[in-house]
């Protein structure tokens, strides 16, 4: 008896145990499955904020070798066999020759912002401006002349996506531009940026820059007393008065209609707009120059707080005493009708070629 009775005690005991086991099991289940279901929701809310997505973004983001992409619906991936970084010393071997970086080179990035103000009321993707003019001016320091570079808005890049907390969500295929809508501050919104366009031109180094929203535009200008150019090409359909070759001087208010008007419904018009904003950017310096003083410091007296600036002193002071150059470089590639907006895919291998013209000398 005292054996039965003990074995039935324990068999008592694990019924216990199994219903507690299956409770939690079931809870588990619950659990599981709910947060699966948040997950997929909140996937799918900021997949509906981005064009593509790279599932395999640490991949694409860190490769040290670069080539051109087959695949123009991807953003363009490393290739092994084309040029070859080394993050140590900072060279470049390419088609078996290697090149270093040219020390008497610094670098200012221009950003032209399509919002009103640098506050950075709200962020995310329709509230936080995008960075529609974007110049890397090159600066050489031995020949004391500055370069630029124009940096197609419609790049397509993986941009870093974060929410309104400034966490880090997932890198997807977009327009470079909008890489300055993912800041919280001009700040923040200026170093993504910056970062963005140093890993497209292979890392290459980038030492300061400047931003100013579209409000700050007619107050520079005017503060000079206008800025005069010759058009490079006819942009009758921004004026008349305006055919290629004829000579402007534009007032703040034009100069702003001239960097900012462009029409929307035509693909391809920005190519044209890019133009024109290197075109006055290259004339508001001169004249700033000619004045005797230089462009940034014009825009740190007259554009307030619509100018952010992250640069040294000597570097402001090279675009008071350098000429500018009579090249302007154009990143190389093809610009394409996407679903929404036009894309521009570079071309790598042409590219590296430039990269190694206007940073890099022979080793």
């Amino acid at each position: 008896m005292g054996h039965k009775h003990k074995h039935r005690k324990h068999r008592r005991i694990g019924r216990e145990e199994r219903k507690t086991f299956l409770i939690l099991m079931v809870a588990a289940v619950v659990i599981v499955l709910g947060a699966g279901a948040y997950g997929y929701h909140s996937a799918i809310s900021a997949r509906e904020k981005t064009v593509r997505r790279i599932e395999n973004a640490d991949s694409a983001s860190s490769t040290s070798a670069y080539g051109v992409s087959a695949n123009k619906n991807a953003i363009s991936s490393a290739t092994s066999t084309t040029a070859i970084v080394d993050n140590f010393d900072g060279t470049i071997t390419y088609k078996g020759v290697t090149y270093k970086p040219n020390t008497s080179i610094e670098t200012v990035l221009f950003l032209g912002i399509d919002d009103s103000d640098q506050t950075r009321q709200g962020v995310g993707i329709d509230e936080g401006g995008r960075s529609d003019t974007m110049i890397l001016f090159i600066i050489d320091k031995d020949k004391e002349l500055i370069t630029p570079l124009e940096i197609n808005r419609d790049t397509m890049v993986g941009v870093d996506i974060y929410n309104n907390d400034g966490e880090f969500l997932y890198t997807g295929q977009e327009q470079i531009t909008m890489q300055y809508s993912y800041g919280r501050s001009a700040r923040e919104a200026c170093n993504l940026t910056k970062q963005k366009v140093a890993d497209l031109l292979m890392r290459t180094r980038i030492n300061n820059v400047v931003s100013l929203t579209m409000d700050g535009i007619e107050p520079s200008v005017d503060a000079i007393g206008g800025v005069t150019l010759q058009l490079q090409s006819d942009e009758t359909d921004l004026d008349p008065m305006y055919t290629k070759g004829a000579i402007i001087t534009l007032n703040g208010k034009e100069a702003l209609d001239f960097v900012h008007t462009r029409d929307v419904e035509t693909r391809g018009s920005n190519i044209d707009r890019m133009s024109r904003q290197t075109q006055f950017m290259l004339a508001l310096s001169q004249t700033a120059r000619q004045r005797g003083t230089g462009v940034i410091s014009v825009m740190e007296e007259a554009a307030g707080d619509y100018l952010y600036e992250d640069m040294s002193a000597d570097i402001a002071d090279c675009f008071a005493k350098y000429a500018a150059s009579d090249t302007v470089y154009l990143l190389p590639g093809e610009n394409v009708e996407g679903v929404l907006h036009d894309e521009f895919y570079v071309d790598n291998d042409e590219l590296i070629k430039m990269i190694i013209q206007l940073f890099y000398v022979e080793n």
